[in-house]
């Protein structure tokens, strides 16, 4: 009886002795009883989970921090400029998306404890082959790249030289701070004030002197030309209220020369045509005999 009690509790002993040496097996991806974050077979699991979840902003979850920031501020800058960032879907590899579009993980690459690559085949229509970047950050791998090469001719440079070209703009955009007047006769008696804000150039005054104000327009700059739009749609109707177009240039004299097109409830009709204006001038002020 005594024997059979000593082999009982010998038994009870070793049992999570032995449960604890199976967990630790390599082939679980485990090391003591938790995954081990740093293996082929896990990062893998971790891209396969990355684009098969749906319905969040997959950037912003899924990103590194670094790319991410970085992106905001490259759209920021798009936007100042009037282009957009991306024509195409970075996670899809394609502009249109399949609604049975998959993502293959081929092969993954450990480079070190905090970087990893990844080869993919994307099925978007039809099948693509692709790699990305991966930072381990926030205790999991998060996308840091998209299309790496050695050649720097990636995401994060494209990213960088669009932040690059926003700034030069911005810096160019600052001649055109300031009030604008209209000039000549036949034409909208516009009044335009530009100004440099942390979000780039923005419209703070688009008068037509006398008559009735846009006051949500928005001004974007390419470096060479400018676009101050404001459009008023209405969903029930589905027609604009009213809009105002002005796309102009700086001509040799420094003053504005474009095309504007208005159209709005309280003017006596539309207009489009040639529109001139003149920085820090007021007709009936300076034009005054």
């Amino acid at each position: 009886m005594m024997k059979k009690l000593i082999l009982l509790l010998f038994t009870v002993v070793l049992m999570p002795c032995a449960l604890q040496s199976l967990a630790a097996e390599p082939d679980g991806g485990t090391t003591n009883g938790t995954a081990d974050k740093h293996s082929e077979a896990y990062i893998s699991q971790r891209i396969d989970a990355i684009y098969k979840t749906k319905g969040i902003d997959r950037d912003k979850a899924f990103c590194s921090q670094r790319y991410y920031a970085l992106m905001l501020e490259a759209v920021q800058y798009s936007n100042e400029m009037g282009f957009v960032l991306y024509d195409f879907d970075h996670w899809v590899c394609g502009q249109d998306i399949d609604d049975d579009w998959s993502c293959k993980v081929v092969k993954v690459y450990v480079l070190s404890d905090s970087t990893a690559l990844a080869d993919l085949v994307v099925h978007n229509f039809s099948d693509i082959e692709t790699t990305i970047a991966l930072r381990f950050e926030r205790d999991d791998w998060y996308v840091d790249d998209f299309s790496p090469s050695e050649d720097g001719n990636d995401d994060q440079q494209y990213l960088r030289n669009t932040i690059l070209e926003g700034k030069a703009m911005r810096e160019r955009a600052k001649v055109l701070v300031g009030y604008w007047g209209w000039v000549g006769d036949n034409c909208p008696e516009l009044l335009l004030r530009l100004e440099m804000t942390n979000n780039g150039l923005e419209v703070t005054e688009c008068n037509i002197y006398r008559m009735y104000g846009f006051d949500k327009a928005t001004a974007s700059f390419n470096g060479t030309d400018l676009s101050v739009y404001e459009g008023d749609y209405d969903e029930e109707t589905m027609k604009l209220n009213h809009e105002f177009h002005f796309d102009a240039h700086l001509d040799e004299n420094g003053d504005l020369v474009g095309n504007c097109y208005i159209q709005h409830p309280l003017a006596s009709k539309e207009y489009d045509g040639p529109l001139t204006l003149r920085k820090d001038y007021f007709k009936y002020r300076d034009s005054a005999k």
